[in-house]
C-alpha cells in the first residue's frame, strides 16, 4: 500500500471552533435489515450537531440510490414540508449509497467575516488569489451547494458501493469499507473534484457517540487522499469544501461546493 502522508491534529474540545455550517444526511439507522425501512434526514448545523434543513431553502437537482447493479432516482422517496426527509429501504442485502445535491445559494460576508471563513476552512487558494487581486477588503459574494453522501449496511452481505463515483462535482469517496473494518483500523478516503484529485484539501473527520463530539483535521495527498482511523461506534462523517473562482457573474465572484460522506455503526 501506498504511503500516505498527511498533517493532522486532533481536536477535543470543538466548541471553540468557528467552523462554517456543515451539511450532511442523517439516517435513523444505518445498519438494516433487507426491506426494513428508515428515514434520512438532511442536516445543516456546526459541530457535526444541527437542525433540520428547511425545506424552502433550495431545490434538490440530484437523489440517487446506489446497490450492486444498481442505480436509481431516489426523487420519489423524498418529502418536502418544514424539512427534508428521504424514506428510504432496501431490499437486497450488501452495502447502498445515497447521494444527494442542491441548487446553488447565494451568500454575501464582510471582508473581514469572509477572510476568516476562508482560513477555518482551509482553503489558501482562494486567500492567495484575493491578495493577488488585491481583494482582501472586497466583500465575499459566493454561490454554494452541497454534494452529501450516506452509506448503509443491508443483511451481512458487503460489496463495492461504498466506492461509488456518484457524479457529483465534489465526490467524497471511500477506498476502504467502513462495515468491513475490525475495530480501531485505518480507512482511505480520496477527494475528487470534477474528476480531478484534490491535494492538499483540508478534510475533516467528524465522530458522534454518547452525546460527545470529536474532530479531526487532516490534509489530502498527492493522490487526494486521506487515511483515517476509526472506531466501530457511533456514527461518522466525513466532510471537505473546494471554492474556485467564477467570471462574468454579476451575482458572485466564488462557487463553494460543500461535500460530506456519513456512515454509522448502529
Amino acid at each position: 500500500m501506498k504511503k500516505i502522508f498527511y498533517s493532522l491534529i486532533f481536536l477535543l474540545v470543538v466548541s471553540t471552533l468557528t467552523f462554517a455550517h456543515e451539511f450532511w444526511l442523517q439516517p435513523q439507522k444505518f445498519v438494516l435489515k433487507p426491506s426494513e425501512k428508515t428515514n434520512i434526514d438532511v442536516f445543516v448545523g456546526e459541530n457535526y450537531t444541527g437542525s433540520k434543513v428547511d425545506a424552502s431553502k433550495f431545490t434538490v437537482s440530484k437523489l440517487t440510490h446506489h446497490g450492486k447493479g444498481i442505480e436509481e432516482d431516489f426523487l420519489k422517496k423524498l418529502f418536502l414540508k418544514d424539512s427534508v426527509k428521504i424514506e428510504a429501504s432496501f431490499s437486497t442485502e450488501g452495502n447502498h449509497l445515497v447521494a444527494f445535491n442542491n441548487t446553488n445559494k447565494f451568500i454575501e460576508l464582510k471582508a473581514t467575516k469572509f477572510n476568516d471563513y476562508l482560513k477555518d476552512e482551509g482553503l489558501e487558494n482562494i486567500i492567495k488569489l484575493r491578495k493577488q487581486q488585491n481583494k482582501e477588503n472586497k466583500d465575499g459574494r459566493e454561490l454554494y451547494q452541497r454534494c452529501v453522501k450516506t452509506l448503509f449496511q443491508v443483511g451481512n452481505v458487503q460489496d463495492e458501493t461504498f466506492k461509488q463515483n456518484t457524479g457529483m462535482r465534489l465526490e467524497v469517496i471511500a477506498l476502504d469499507n467502513p462495515y468491513s473494518i475490525t475495530d480501531k483500523k485505518s480507512i482511505s478516503f480520496k477527494i475528487l473534484f470534477d474528476n480531478e484529485v484534490v491535494t492538499n484539501a483540508l478534510v475533516l473527520v467528524w465522530h458522534f457517540e454518547n452525546s460527545k463530539i470529536n474532530v479531526e483535521k487532516m490534509r489530502s495527498n498527492e493522490g487526494g487522499e486521506v487515511m483515517i482511523p476509526i472506531t466501530k461506534t457511533g456514527r461518522w462523517m466525513i466532510s471537505t469544501v473546494k471554492m474556485i473562482p467564477i467570471k462574468d457573474n454579476q451575482k458572485a465572484d466564488y462557487q463553494s461546493f460543500w461535500g460530506s460522506y456519513t456512515f454509522g455503526f448502529y
